[in-house]
Protein backbone atom coordinates (compact mmCIF):
# COMPACT_ATOMS: atom_id res chain seq x y z
CA UNK A 1 0.00 0.00 0.00
CA UNK A 2 1.42 3.43 -0.41
CA UNK A 3 1.40 6.05 2.01
CA UNK A 4 1.00 10.27 1.31
CA UNK A 5 1.94 13.10 3.73
CA UNK A 6 -1.90 14.39 3.77
CA UNK A 7 0.53 18.15 4.20
CA UNK A 8 3.02 17.77 1.14
CA UNK A 9 1.31 15.01 -0.44
CA UNK A 10 5.49 13.08 -0.74
CA UNK A 11 5.41 9.66 -0.85
CA UNK A 12 5.92 7.88 2.36
CA UNK A 13 6.43 4.12 4.23
CA UNK A 14 3.59 3.64 6.28
CA UNK A 15 5.06 3.49 9.73
CA UNK A 16 6.11 6.94 10.40
CA UNK A 17 4.89 9.60 12.82
CA UNK A 18 6.26 12.64 11.19
CA UNK A 19 6.74 13.37 7.36
CA UNK A 20 10.61 13.73 6.67
CA UNK A 21 10.05 16.28 3.75
CA UNK A 22 7.69 18.58 5.27
CA UNK A 23 7.88 17.60 9.43
CA UNK A 24 4.15 17.74 9.10
CA UNK A 25 2.99 15.25 12.24
CA UNK A 26 1.35 12.47 10.95
CA UNK A 27 -1.06 11.59 13.50
CA UNK A 28 -2.86 14.97 13.94
CA UNK A 29 -4.30 14.34 10.81
CA UNK A 30 -6.73 12.04 12.16
CA UNK A 31 -8.17 14.12 14.41
CA UNK A 32 -9.68 16.05 11.13
CA UNK A 33 -13.29 15.62 10.69
CA UNK A 34 -14.47 13.72 7.54
CA UNK A 35 -15.19 16.65 5.31
CA UNK A 36 -11.70 18.62 6.22
CA UNK A 37 -9.78 15.16 4.79
CA UNK A 38 -12.33 15.29 2.28
CA UNK A 39 -11.46 19.09 1.40
CA UNK A 40 -7.53 18.19 2.10
CA UNK A 41 -7.90 15.10 -0.51
CA UNK A 42 -8.52 17.63 -3.35
CA UNK A 43 -4.82 18.20 -3.47
CA UNK A 44 -4.07 14.51 -3.60
CA UNK A 45 -1.41 13.85 -6.62
CA UNK A 46 -3.48 11.18 -7.51
CA UNK A 47 -6.69 11.79 -9.60
CA UNK A 48 -8.85 8.72 -8.86
CA UNK A 49 -8.34 9.91 -5.14
CA UNK A 50 -9.79 13.34 -6.01
CA UNK A 51 -12.78 12.02 -8.03
CA UNK A 52 -13.46 10.18 -5.02
CA UNK A 53 -13.25 12.91 -2.52
CA UNK A 54 -15.64 14.82 -5.31
CA UNK A 55 -18.26 12.50 -5.62
CA UNK A 56 -18.48 12.36 -1.50
CA UNK A 57 -18.46 16.14 -1.46
CA UNK A 58 -21.02 16.17 -3.89
CA UNK A 59 -23.17 13.02 -2.39
CA UNK A 60 -23.13 14.70 1.26
CA UNK A 61 -24.07 17.83 -0.21
CA UNK A 62 -21.05 19.87 1.76
CA UNK A 63 -22.08 23.55 0.49
CA UNK A 64 -18.42 24.16 1.95
CA UNK A 65 -16.89 22.68 -0.84
CA UNK A 66 -18.39 24.82 -3.39
CA UNK A 67 -15.14 27.35 -3.33
CA UNK A 68 -12.67 24.35 -3.01
CA UNK A 69 -14.48 22.54 -5.86
CA UNK A 70 -14.67 25.48 -8.02
CA UNK A 71 -10.76 26.61 -7.70
CA UNK A 72 -10.16 22.64 -8.34
CA UNK A 73 -12.47 22.42 -11.88
CA UNK A 74 -10.53 25.76 -12.90
CA UNK A 75 -6.86 24.43 -12.39
CA UNK A 76 -8.02 21.14 -14.11
CA UNK A 77 -7.72 19.98 -17.35
CA UNK A 78 -9.07 16.83 -16.75
CA UNK A 79 -12.67 16.80 -18.35
CA UNK A 80 -13.81 13.71 -16.36
CA UNK A 81 -12.78 15.24 -13.48
CA UNK A 82 -14.22 18.37 -14.77
CA UNK A 83 -17.53 16.33 -14.93
CA UNK A 84 -17.27 14.95 -11.87
CA UNK A 85 -17.21 18.10 -9.87
CA UNK A 86 -19.90 19.57 -12.14
CA UNK A 87 -22.12 16.65 -10.92
CA UNK A 88 -21.08 17.39 -7.21
CA UNK A 89 -22.19 21.10 -7.76
CA UNK A 90 -25.90 19.79 -9.15
CA UNK A 91 -26.27 17.85 -5.67
CA UNK A 92 -24.68 21.16 -3.67
CA UNK A 93 -27.04 23.68 -5.34
CA UNK A 94 -25.55 26.60 -3.65
CA UNK A 95 -24.90 29.82 -5.38
CA UNK A 96 -21.09 29.55 -5.90
CA UNK A 97 -22.18 25.84 -7.75
CA UNK A 98 -24.68 27.54 -9.90
CA UNK A 99 -21.87 30.75 -10.80
CA UNK A 100 -19.70 27.62 -11.91
CA UNK A 101 -22.17 25.49 -13.53
CA UNK A 102 -23.32 28.24 -15.40
CA UNK A 103 -19.59 29.47 -16.63
CA UNK A 104 -19.15 25.52 -17.35
CA UNK A 105 -21.84 26.17 -19.93
CA UNK A 106 -18.47 27.59 -22.38
CA UNK A 107 -16.45 24.98 -21.62
CA UNK A 108 -14.08 24.13 -24.76
CA UNK A 109 -15.34 19.90 -24.39
CA UNK A 110 -18.64 18.91 -25.37
CA UNK A 111 -18.64 16.37 -22.36
CA UNK A 112 -18.28 18.91 -19.92
CA UNK A 113 -21.09 21.57 -21.02
CA UNK A 114 -23.19 17.93 -21.07
CA UNK A 115 -22.69 17.59 -17.68
CA UNK A 116 -23.22 21.47 -16.90
CA UNK A 117 -26.93 21.18 -18.31
CA UNK A 118 -27.54 17.60 -16.19
CA UNK A 119 -26.49 19.69 -13.12
CA UNK A 120 -28.20 22.57 -13.71
CA UNK A 121 -31.52 20.29 -14.41
CA UNK A 122 -31.37 18.97 -10.60
CA UNK A 123 -31.45 22.47 -8.98
CA UNK A 124 -35.02 24.29 -8.33
CA UNK A 125 -35.11 26.00 -11.56
CA UNK A 126 -35.58 29.66 -11.57
CA UNK A 127 -35.51 32.48 -14.14
CA UNK A 128 -31.46 32.11 -14.73
CA UNK A 129 -31.41 28.62 -15.00
CA UNK A 130 -33.98 28.04 -17.45
CA UNK A 131 -32.54 30.46 -19.30
CA UNK A 132 -29.53 28.80 -19.50
CA UNK A 133 -31.19 25.82 -20.11
CA UNK A 134 -32.44 27.52 -23.15
CA UNK A 135 -29.33 28.52 -24.04
CA UNK A 136 -28.13 24.65 -24.48
CA UNK A 137 -30.97 24.18 -26.62
CA UNK A 138 -28.57 26.89 -29.01
CA UNK A 139 -25.13 24.80 -28.58
CA UNK A 140 -23.10 23.38 -31.25
CA UNK A 141 -22.98 19.42 -29.88
CA UNK A 142 -26.26 17.60 -30.45
CA UNK A 143 -25.44 15.84 -27.29
CA UNK A 144 -25.84 18.70 -25.11
CA UNK A 145 -28.93 19.95 -26.96
CA UNK A 146 -30.87 16.70 -26.49
CA UNK A 147 -29.64 17.15 -22.61
CA UNK A 148 -31.41 20.24 -22.55
CA UNK A 149 -34.28 19.29 -24.46
CA UNK A 150 -34.80 16.79 -21.65
CA UNK A 151 -34.14 19.15 -18.81
CA UNK A 152 -36.58 21.59 -20.60
CA UNK A 153 -39.52 18.71 -20.83
CA UNK A 154 -39.16 17.91 -17.50
CA UNK A 155 -40.26 21.77 -16.20
CA UNK A 156 -42.16 23.30 -19.43
CA UNK A 157 -42.05 24.35 -22.77
CA UNK A 158 -38.79 26.72 -23.42
CA UNK A 159 -39.29 30.20 -23.07
CA UNK A 160 -40.57 32.38 -25.95
CA UNK A 161 -42.73 29.70 -27.15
Amino acid sequence: MVFFCPACWKELPGDLHCCPHCNAKLSSWSENTFVEKLLQALSHPQPLTQIRAVYLLGEKRIAEAAIPLAELYRRSKDPFLQSEILEAMGKIGSEAAISLLLEALCHPSFIVRGEAVRALDKIAKNSVIRSALNRALQDPSSYVREIGQKALATTGAPEGN
